[in-house]
């Protein structure tokens, strides 16, 4: 009997095709995956991730106007960045000299005074008015944080220059052969800002008093010219005109923060001796942080 051998050469041929096919499709699978860089398709893969960052806020400078006053031929110093400050890429706020050191900064005046002249060091502007000035003036300030893409911003600086206290003549004794004038009334009182008021020993100034006005009771609670934290919640209820300690007390007042600072009691709290609405900005309840 005659046996068959059955050859398996096809079959091993066959195998061969397809292992080659397989691996064909392997690597254009694999240089499908590898070929992209991220950088192909401008509506997906990283160019929807550099879209979502873009989102953040930009960090900005948030500069405060200021406001002051001083007498004719007094130098005035202000430390214009103590309530300035800086809006993070987050959307919070954050003082600026707590988020950079004075060192990083660079302050100048952007715009000079009309009526005077300015100067700066570190971070105080120091305002001199012209000779004999007295009325309104202002000055504009620039802040620049060194070495960043963060925007230059600048503030105002308004000042009041009170005027001098003209000198009082003595009355020379009159003759008594000379008869005595007749007497007139006397000319209505005016102040023209609460500087005037109390050189003139009339601070504080009520309602209802000779040279009371609206201009010196900026709070409109009838009371002007007040020491810095007083106001007229603080009278006593006998109507005496005596008044008890405000917000700051009424026997301590302070100009600015570099007068509180000099004195030694900064920061300077509400109900502290000195504490004004003037000395906090940000209306936190602390002054001169």
């Amino acid at each position: 009997m005659q046996t068959r051998k059955q050859s398996r050469r096809p079959r091993h041929g066959f195998l061969r095709i397809r292992i080659s096919a397989g691996a064909g499709a392997l690597a254009l699978i694999l240089t499908g995956c590898g070929g992209d860089d991220g950088n192909t398709d401008a509506q997906g893969g990283k160019a929807a991730a550099s879209a979502g960052s873009s989102a953040s806020v930009d960090r900005a400078l948030a500069l405060m106007d200021d406001e002051q006053s001083t007498d004719v031929g007094n130098s005035l110093d202000v430390d214009v960045l103590d309530n300035d400050s800086v809006t993070l890429e987050n959307g919070d706020r954050a003082a600026l000299l707590h988020t950079y050191d004075p060192a990083e900064l660079t302050l100048s005046i952007d715009t000079e005074p009309e009526h005077g002249s300015a100067s700066v060091s570190g971070t105080t502007v120091t305002y001199t008015a012209g000779d004999g000035y007295a009325g309104e003036d202002e000055l504009t300030y620039e802040v620049l944080v060194k070495g960043t893409e963060v925007p230059a911003a600048t503030a105002v600086v308004r000042i009041t220059v009170g005027a001098a206290t003209p000198e009082t003549t003595p009355t020379p004794v009159s003759n008594a052969s000379t008869p005595a004038p007749e007497a007139t009334d006397p000319a209505p009182a005016y102040y023209k800002n609460c500087d005037a008021a109390r050189a003139a020993g009339a601070a504080p100034v009520e309602k209802g008093d000779p040279g009371y006005a609206p201009h010196l009771d900026r709070d409109g609670d009838g009371v002007g010219c007040e020491p810095w934290g007083e106001s007229s919640s603080s009278s006593s209820s006998d109507g005496s005109g005596t008044r008890g300690g405000g917000g700051g007390g009424g026997s301590v007042s302070y100009a600015n923060c570099t007068a509180v600072r000099n004195a030694g009691a900064a920061p300077i709290r509400t109900g502290d001796p000195g504490y004004g609405r003037h000395l906090d900005r940000d209306g936190d309840g602390v002054g001169c942080e």
